[in-house]
This record gives C-alpha cells, sequence and structure tokens, in this order.
C-alpha cells in the first residue's frame, strides 16, 4: 500500500517556465556580486574543489555558475547558492513562486488520506522551503514532512539516490509513489523499487514519453485506489487518470 508521496517540483508541482524564465535569470545577474559576499566563502570553496581548481578567482569561477545557469546544470555548488540568492528576492518581494492551481487541495487530501509527503528536487533544501513558502495559494510548507536534494541522497537519475531516500524514511520501496516530469527520473526510481507516475502538463516542459503512466494534474491520480489496484495485479493492468484515458501501468 502506498504510504510516501514524493515529488518533483519544476513541471510536476510547478510551473517548469516560470523557474527559467524569473528565478534563473535572477540569480545568473547575481552571482558574480554574491560570490564576493562573505556568506558565499563556503561555496567559492566548493566550487574549486568541484572544479579541481584551487587556484581558481573568483570571476572565473562566476563565469562557470554562468554557463551552468545556461545550461540548466544541476551542480550542488550553484544550487546552494542559487537558495541564498532566492532567499533574498523572496524576502525583498522581487521574487515569487508558482504552484499549478490543483496542488494544494490534490496534496491535502492525500495528507487526509494518511499519506505523508516530501519533496525531492535538483534545487537546494532551502530554495525548496522558499518556493513552498511564497506560493500564490499562500505557505504550503506545513503539507511536507521532508525535503530531499542532489546533496542528500544525490543525483535524481541515479537509482542509489531513491534507495537512500527509502532508507531515511525506513519505508519499503514498494510503499513509495514518486511524481516527475523526467523520465530519467522516474526510471531511476523504478530500478530502486518505487512505484511510479508521470506528469505532463499541458503547455509546460516537453511531452511525456517513456513507459510509464501518466497524468496531466495530480487531482487526476486517486493515490488510495489507483496504484493499490497496481501493487496488487497479478499481469500489469492500467491507470485510467479520471478525465482522461487508460494509461499503461508499471
Amino acid at each position: 500500500m502506498i504510504r510516501h508521496v514524493v515529488l518533483d517540483i519544476e513541471g510536476t508541482t510547478s510551473s517548469l517556465s516560470h523557474v527559467r524564465e524569473q528565478l534563473f535569470p535572477y540569480s545568473r545577474r547575481r552571482v558574480h556580486t554574491w560570490l564576493r559576499r562573505p556568506e558565499s566563502a563556503r561555496i567559492v570553496a566548493e566550487l574549486r574543489d568541484f572544479l579541481s581548481q584551487p587556484r581558481a578567482d573568483v570571476r572565473r569561477l562566476g563565469h562557470q555558475l554562468v554557463r551552468w545557469i545556461d545550461d540548466d546544470v544541476k551542480v550542488p555548488p550553484l544550487k546552494t547558492l542559487q537558495g541564498l540568492i532566492w532567499q533574498e528576492g523572496f524576502a525583498s518581494g522581487e521574487l515569487t513562486s508558482h504552484v499549478y492551481d490543483d496542488v494544494p487541495a490534490t496534496l491535502e487530501s492525500w495528507r487526509e488520506r494518511g499519506l505523508t509527503l516530501h519533496v525531492y528536487s535538483s534545487g537546494s533544501r532551502l530554495a525548496q522551503r522558499l518556493w513552498f513558502r511564497h506560493t500564490q495559494h499562500g505557505d504550503l510548507r506545513g503539507l511536507f514532512r521532508d525535503n530531499f536534494d542532489t546533496v542528500v541522497p544525490g543525483p535524481k537519475t541515479d537509482p542509489e539516490s531513491y534507495f537512500t531516500i527509502a532508507s531515511l524514511l525506513e519505508a519499503d520501496p514498494a510503499s513509495i509513489v514518486f511524481l516527475s516530469d523526467s523520465v530519467r527520473e522516474l526510471d531511476a526510481a523504478r530500478a530502486a523499487g518505487w512505484w511510479t507516475v508521470g506528469v505532463r502538463r499541458d503547455g509546460d516542459g516537453e511531452p511525456f514519453d517513456g513507459g510509464h503512466p501518466w497524468i496531466a494534474t495530480l487531482g487526476e491520480l486517486d493515490l488510495t485506489t489507483d496504484l493499490h489496484h497496481a501493487l496488487t495485479a497479478q499481469h500489469g493492468g492500467t491507470l485510467t487518470a479520471q478525465h482522461g484515458g487508460p494509461v499503461p501501468g508499471p
């Protein structure tokens, strides 16, 4: 039986374009200045170590960060720095976050049914908490028990990361379902024994394809019935979205 729901953010609970068109440019314009601030000293050291360039000057590191932002490279030191930059932006009111309108009510209904909710994102844990604090639907942080990033447990495309999360939750992998718009992430979760559901938001991100059951909104998925039947089915079967056609089961 499903007991834990782990959710991606970009393209799943929230608009991918909002992140890339608002938050990424905001941090891009500020990385050079932030690297010179005292609170970034640890990040500078981590960058030099990550690049194996112990003498790299701050200007060179800043240019590397900008390239990573432009290419959407999910490097932990960059994600940590972005979290600090965004914290200031959210506090000043320059930044706001976004969740799809179906998200708050659906997550609350899952919690009321006894499911425990968690976030697993490439953004830092700080950035995740900021994101759900400053949504257009208010502060949603209370819906989630845990936040995981690419520092702990590790990369989202590595099955070992999902084994680690299951261990941290002290949960049977078969009691966890992961929702994401990324096929590579879903493949990794499935390899670790998790249940997986793809999210294909209309007009946001790439078309979903990859052999996982999928939904267009979180409200289409009844976790107390659909995945329970999938778990108990002897020979596969299908998951059927409430407002759509049948989608292939695991």
